[in-house]
């Protein structure tokens, strides 16, 4: 019989412009392999209609939700460097951003007790790095306001967490596979 290896589920957690994904980005460009995040692409589609997060929060989030839970359930068949997935973001954080507008319903609460990562590493809001484009329209206070709902459904979760320092990305790239 053959043993399936399994995958070590990291989540990269955190509000928008905290330097998620450039330091994903960084552990792609090491090898490892990396679900970027879902809701950007999501939230492209719906501007191009017209509409936004606010306008449908469970529509959208129902679409992130596939995608996550996808990604999710991938990691389990995939051959990866050093046995270990990283996510831009995880199911639970949809939850968050819910009960951030008082748009969480009891799915949506129940929901992240279906899915057990195996540590996170949270980003705090950082001002100097902060910047809004074309999906990404929140203002700082905005990105403050959403980071106690991550960090409190991550707790709530049981999951182990890590903060992350606000160092260089070489650096946040050392720390967090020093801490895997």
């Amino acid at each position: 019989m053959i043993q399936q290896k399994i995958n070590k589920k990291i989540v990269l957690a955190g509000g928008p412009s905290t330097g998620k994904t450039s330091v994903l980005n960084e552990l792609i460009k090491l090898e490892y392999h990396c679900f970027q995040e879902a809701a950007r692409e999501i939230f492209s589609d719906y501007k191009q209609m017209g509409l936004d997060f606010k306008s449908d929060p469970d529509k959208i989030s129902e679409e992130i939700y596939k995608r996550r839970h996808n990604d999710y359930y991938q990691a389990d068949i995939l051959n990866c460097k050093d046995n270990i997935v990283f996510y831009d973001r995880g199911v639970h954080e949809i939850t968050a951003y819910l009960r951030s507008i008082d748009k969480s319903t009891s799915y949506w609460d129940n929901l992240p007790a279906d899915y057990k990562y195996d540590l996170i590493f949270i980003f705090q809001p950082w001002k100097e790095i902060y910047k809004k484009d074309r999906e990404r329209i929140e203002e700082f206070n905005d990105a403050k306001k959403i980071s106690p709902f991550i960090n409190e459904i991550y707790h709530e979760s049981g999951i182990k967490i890590i903060e992350v320092p606000i160092i260089s990305i070489e650096e946040r790239v050392k720390f967090i596979l020093e801490n895997s």
